[in-house]
């Protein structure tokens, strides 16, 4: 808290309210301070004696360090009181012992009382001190009682001061807290999500009147005091639980639910809950916040049934384009020249590369759609990779690159869809090339666990930059010129990602710059029937 100074012009005023002069302040500084200027000890004893008989004002000084450094400023006080010169420097000085006495929340009844000891004290020594010359005994008192209420009437100034300023910032932040609070209460009332704060209980505690729309409660009264599972029983009610047992947020994107609870179809929507913490950091409820989002699923849908349509419809000319060009390669429609056959294969090469990436794209929509079926058979995976390694050779061979396996002793058989699982391994291979120089080497091996298997792609090229790891196996993502993926369609390690996923697995890169990259998957072994 700021002190206010008073200023010159007022002290003057002050002291001539009083009739405090000149010829006071002589008297206390010749006559008063040498009478008691050496017992300023017995008085600081007599005072704090007096201070710690009363509980109330005993726990101001909770321990001895605190005590001895309140006795010493008060000694320093004191020293000063009988000095005369009560300028707007001594003003200043007692203004701030009076802000402290506020901090401390120390009441003004307390040290009333101490100035009342102070002149318990002073009026015994002057007493006997002028008792042959009554005159100045009047004066010395007089003096003396001019200033001890200069001094308490500052005191108290303070005191109200500092109280005064107090109130008026609590008044000040009580306004800013409600219009604080009017702001949130708007914000939350006229969002376009549906909130809902509930206790311990997972009780209803408040809500806005989206909230209210989503469960089709009526009015809030119908939502206010009960269950949240009774009024939407399509929660789950075990992820509340794990959220106030753990205390971490849980967000859901585009889950399919059941709200309103009257309506004939599910809708899809994005909530998030987290929970509400008190003072000490214990968890005391949560809020969960719902937001529809069928709309944007509906039109991402219909977004996606026209890229697999228009993907669908572009196989039929691409295959026809093929086989038209397979003829004409084999002569069937008359003979083919050299060079005319060399352009003729390199339109079949780039067919199929457009073949294999319509095919893609139609696989995506499928693991994206939910359509896409496994066809499960047990299979013989040190025979897959063996295979996979086998066709792909020349073509490692030709880029300079060494192409190896290394299988376990036993064959490892699982339970997959073998064209899949193919296509991941040969994605890898293929990827692996593309990033692998002259030179340099390409392995395939596969660990073997107790319940799983471990299928790993290493090569010694470029790596992948640290940054770029978690964007890896996301749809359509690829790195820039600069990164480890050339032009793509970004699809190839994100079906990856879902195959592998689909079969109960898991898939990751691990990765040093210019040191090369191991690209891992991992299958369940265990055979179901």
């Amino acid at each position: 808290m700021a002190v206010r100074n008073l200023a010159d012009k007022e002290i003057e005023l002050r002291k001539r309210w009083l009739e405090f002069g000149p010829s006071d302040e002589a008297i206390i500084k010749q006559e008063i301070d040498q009478l008691v200027g050496g017992s300023i000890d017995q008085l600081i004893d007599s005072m704090y004696a007096h201070f710690l008989s009363f509980e109330e004002t005993r726990s101001f000084f909770p321990n001895d360090h605190v005590l001895k450094h309140a006795q010493h400023a008060q000694k320093q006080y004191f020293i000063r009181f009988t000095k005369g010169n009560y300028d707007s420097q001594y003003v200043a000085d007692r203004l701030g012992v009076g802000s402290v006495h506020h901090r401390i929340e120390l009441d003004p009844k307390w040290y009333i009382g101490a100035y009342n000891r102070v002149l318990s004290w002073f009026l015994p020594k002057i007493v006997n001190h002028f008792k042959s010359t009554p005159e100045k005994l009047i004066n010395a008192l007089s003096a003396l009682m001019k200033l001890i209420f200069f001094d308490m009437g500052l005191a108290i100034e303070c005191y109200i001061s500092a109280k005064e300023n107090s109130i008026r910032q609590h008044r000040d932040a009580i306004r800013e807290l409600e219009m604080e609070r009017r702001v949130t209460k708007s914000i939350v009332e006229n969002a376009p999500t549906g909130i809902v704060s509930l206790n311990e209980d997972f009780v209803c505690l408040e809500c806005n009147d989206e909230f209210v729309n989503i469960v089709s409660g009526g009015d809030r009264a119908s939502v206010i005091g009960k269950s949240l599972f009774e009024v939407a029983p399509g929660l789950k009610r075990s992820i509340f639980e794990d959220v106030l047992k753990t205390g971490q947020a849980c967000r859901k994107y585009t889950e399919l639910l059941r709200l309103p609870v009257t309506s004939v179809d599910n809708s899809y929507w994005d909530w998030a809950m987290w929970p509400v913490k008190d003072d000490q950091s214990r968890i005391t409820g949560l809020v969960a916040m719902f937001a529809n989002v069928t709309d944007r699923v509906l039109l991402h849908q219909q977004r996606e049934d026209f890229v697999a349509t228009l993907t669908h419809d572009l196989k039929t000319p691409v295959l026809a384009t093929n086989r038209a060009v397979g003829f004409l390669i084999d002569g069937d429609f008359g003979p083919v020249s050299e060079a005319q056959k060399e352009i003729l294969s390199t339109i079949l090469q780039s067919n199929n590369a457009l073949y294999s990436l319509v095919q893609t794209l139609l696989d995506v929509y499928k693991f994206d759609s939910g359509v896409k079926e496994f066809h499960m058979r047990v299979c013989n995976l040190a025979a897959i990779v063996t295979q996979m390694v086998t066709e792909i050779m020349p073509l490692a061979q030709d880029r300079g690159v060494t192409l190896k396996a290394i299988l376990t002793a036993e064959p490892s058989e699982i339970v997959c869809d073998e064209d899949e699982i193919r296509r991941v391994i040969q994605n890898l291979i293929d990827n692996s090339l593309k990033f692998t120089p002259s030179g340099g080497s390409i392995t395939v091996a596969i660990s073997q666990g107790k319940d799983k298997v471990t299928i790993s792609v290493s090569d010694t090229g470029k790596g992948v930059p640290e940054e770029n790891k978690p964007k890896l196996f996301q749809r359509f993502w690829q790195a820039g010129s600069t990164g480890r993926y050339y032009a793509s369609t970004g699809l190839g390690l994100y079906l990856c990602r879902r195959i592998v996923e689909g079969h109960d697995g898991r898939i990751w890169c691990e990765s040093t710059l210019g040191q090369g990259s191991t690209f891992s998957f991992e299958l369940p072994t265990k055979l179901e029937s």
